[in-house]
Formats: structure tokens, C-alpha cells, sequence
């Protein structure tokens, strides 16, 4: 009986070690895989992988050939139909396993009150840490959202909007060359579409309709009004909140600070029980398990 177990045991090994989810992030010390590695208790191997257009190239290039990994990103720019397709079909081995989270980025997930008053490292009351991640919000969402127009233009912008010539015989001389290449229409109306894209009116419009998703039309930030607390950045907000509302510590006892106390805060949620998990926490790891004990 003994050695069959360890023989089970070496092969769930072996296969968990098939595996492995790429995240964003520069070394496998970062938040992404740490705190990820934590959540999925070991059951499949985290790494960093930079930003999240190397991980999403990745994906789309590797996935045919290596249908064991898994890639997951912020969510960035992408808009709510995108991000939830790729809940419904993840793992796609038909295009890649690729996976967005549905918050602006991890830290979001540390943001929301009701997860954070599960830790023990909480110094201060449930009311007082709400309002301190809503007054902190409340000082970036004008900054915000006009970040949010820049990168939406910046995407806009690199759309794959004219194609190259296809034969050698359209371009035969210098003055062929730059007669047609003047000539096409595409040209033209990227132009005419540049320019109603960065005009005052459409700049104007666009940010009122980012802020009013964030503000959910109010004129102030408030719980349970709007979306600014999936969808601002969460980055530059925890550890704020960390600072101010926890006293973290390692194992003897010595207080952390700055980003060791914002890892230290976020493993010790993840470490909860799965049920005490958010939504998103326990819907990839219950998918990550079933594929990882999928023959």
C-alpha cells in the first residue's frame, strides 16, 4: 500500500509539474506569483512572464504547442464581452489558454472590504479601512479616468488599419511608388478618423463616459454606486491602504513595510479557505484543478 501511494503520489507530481500558469510581472518574487502560488496551493507551477502584452503574444503563439499552459493578465483596456469569453472558454486550446481578470488588476481583489477584514493583520475598524479605500479612490479618479482615455486612443490607434502591397508589378519606379502610396484611400479616411478621434468632442465624451462608469453618474465615489472599485487601478492604492490599516509581521514577529507587507497581507487572505476566496480566486482554481487532474 505504501509504495503505491508514493508511486500516486510521483505521478500527480509529475503531472502538476506539467503545468504552469504565466503571469504578469519581472521575477518570480513579485506579487502575480507569489500570491497566485499561494492560492492554487501548489498545484501547478507560477511565473512571471513581464508585461502583459509578452504574455498574451505568448499565449497566442505557444499554445498549440504546449497546451498545458496557462496565461493570465489585468484587464487593462479590454471591455466586459471580451473578458467574459474568455472566462466561458478558458482553457481554449482552439486560440490559447489565455485569461483576463475581470477586476482592473490582482490588487483589486485586495481592495474589496469584506475580503480584507479576514486578516489578522487588520489594526483598525471594518468602517474606518472602507473609508480609507474610499477616500484614497476618491483623490485618483479624476487622474484615472483620464488615463484610461489615453491608453482607449492609444489602442484605437494601433489597429491593423491598412495592408501592404501584394505585388512586385504595383511598384516599379520611385514615382510609382509614392504616386500610389498617396493615392490610397485608406490614408485618407485614417485621417478623417484620427482626427474626429482626438478632436475635443470625442476626448470630452469619452472621458465623461469613463467617469460616469466609474462614478455610476454621482458626484462623488460611493459603495455600491458605480464600478470604481473593479475598475480603477488597484496598484497604486493597496499599499496605501496596507500602511495605514495593518500591522503586518513576519514570523518572529518583525513588522513589514512597503511592498513585503502588501505580499505578506495578500498571502495570508489567500491562505483562507477556498469558500472565503472572492468569486474570481475560486473559479480559476477549481478550472485549474479540474485540468490539472484531467488525463
Amino acid at each position: 500500500m505504501a509504495t503505491f501511494r508514493r508511486r500516486a503520489r510521483s505521478e500527480e507530481a509529475r503531472q502538476s509539474a506539467e503545468h504552469v500558469l504565466f503571469v504578469e510581472g519581472k521575477g518570480d518574487s513579485c506579487i502575480d506569483p507569489v500570491v497566485l502560488g499561494e492560492l492554487l496551493r501548489g498545484a501547478i507551477s507560477v511565473k512571471a512572464l513581464g508585461s502583459s502584452f509578452h504574455i498574451r503574444s505568448a499565449a497566442e503563439a505557444l499554445h498549440k504547442h504546449h497546451p498545458r499552459y496557462y496565461f493570465l493578465i489585468d484587464r487593462d483596456h479590454y471591455d466586459d464581452a471580451f473578458v467574459e469569453a474568455c472566462w466561458a472558454t478558458f482553457p481554449d486550446p482552439n486560440t490559447c489558454n489565455l485569461l483576463i481578470w475581470r477586476r482592473r488588476e490582482l490588487e483589486n481583489y485586495f481592495l474589496i472590504p469584506e475580503y480584507l477584514v479576514k486578516s489578522e493583520y487588520l489594526a483598525v475598524s471594518r468602517d474606518q479601512l472602507s473609508q480609507t479605500i474610499l477616500s484614497h479612490c476618491r483623490k485618483l479618479v479624476f487622474f484615472d479616468a483620464a488615463n484610461q482615455v489615453i491608453v482607449r486612443i492609444r489602442e484605437a490607434l494601433k489597429e491593423n488599419w491598412i495592408r501592404q502591397f501584394q505585388k512586385a508589378s504595383e511598384v516599379r519606379t520611385p514615382e510609382e511608388a509614392v504616386a500610389k502610396l498617396t493615392a490610397l484611400p485608406e490614408l485618407g479616411a485614417r485621417k478623417r478618423a484620427t482626427s474626429r478621434l482626438l478632436s475635443k468632442t470625442a476626448i470630452t465624451k469619452l472621458f465623461s463616459e469613463i467617469l460616469n462608469e466609474l462614478t455610476g453618474g454621482e458626484r462623488a465615489l460611493e459603495y455600491g454606486t458605480g464600478r470604481w472599485l473593479e475598475l480603477m487601478r488597484g496598484k497604486p492604492v493597496l499599499p496605501s491602504v496596507v500602511s495605514k490599516c495593518f500591522r503586518v509581521s513576519d514570523a518572529a514577529g518583525n513588522v513589514l513595510q512597503g511592498p513585503k507587507s502588501v505580499s505578506e497581507l495578500a498571502k495570508d487572505l489567500v491562505r483562507k479557505p477556498m469558500a472565503e476566496q472572492p468569486a474570481d480566486f475560486r473559479e480559476l482554481a477549481r478550472v485549474i484543478s479540474d485540468r490539472v487532474a484531467a488525463k
